[in-house]
């Protein structure tokens, strides 16, 4: 299916980091189905704006850019820092997320490919990504791309008081 949508994959840059931020928020908002743990505050708001500058300055966030300058996703990429010395090479690709009225256009997508291509280039020998089990569309598309499961996190709730799905 070819894309209406006219876009770009483009490194993120400081004055990003608002609409990185509202976007970053947006993701763990519509994630909060499979993981309810996130606490919206003041507190974690801070936390989320360091974690995110601290991605832009390493140059490990993309924004996918429409040419009338709207951003309309977001995608991260960083080298996977094992505390022991490895023979593979291996990079993550994180926070992967598209507006909504964008989706099914392509756009998460060419993401995952520019960040693919960013690792390739850096020397990585593997890329591994995180989803939830039952994410479906995220799935489908990763499978689509050649992802394949490698890692299963089994999860047990041990506190009847709290609330937060497993």
């Amino acid at each position: 299916m070819e894309s209406k949508l006219r876009f770009k994959i483009r490194l993120a840059k400081i004055n990003d980091l608002q609409i990185v931020n509202e976007f970053w928020w947006h993701l763990i908002e519509e994630q909060e189905v499979f993981d309810k743990r996130i606490i919206k505050s003041e507190f974690n708001n801070h936390r989320s704006i360091n974690f995110l500058r601290e991605r832009i300055v390493n140059g490990n966030l993309y924004l996918a850019q429409l040419y009338n300058q709207e951003v309309i996703g977001l995608g991260t990429v960083s080298k996977d820092l094992h505390f022991l010395e490895t023979n593979v090479n291996v990079w993550n690709i994180a926070d992967i997320w598209v507006k909504k009225e964008s989706r099914r256009n392509g756009v998460a997508l060419k993401i995952i490919k520019k960040l693919e291509d960013i690792a390739k280039e850096a020397g990585a020998d593997e890329i591994r990504l995180t989803v939830y089990s039952e994410n479906s569309p995220a799935i489908s598309l990763y499978e689509k791309l050649n992802y394949s499961s490698k890692i299963i996190t089994f999860s047990k709730l041990l506190s009847t008081d709290l609330d937060i799905g497993n």
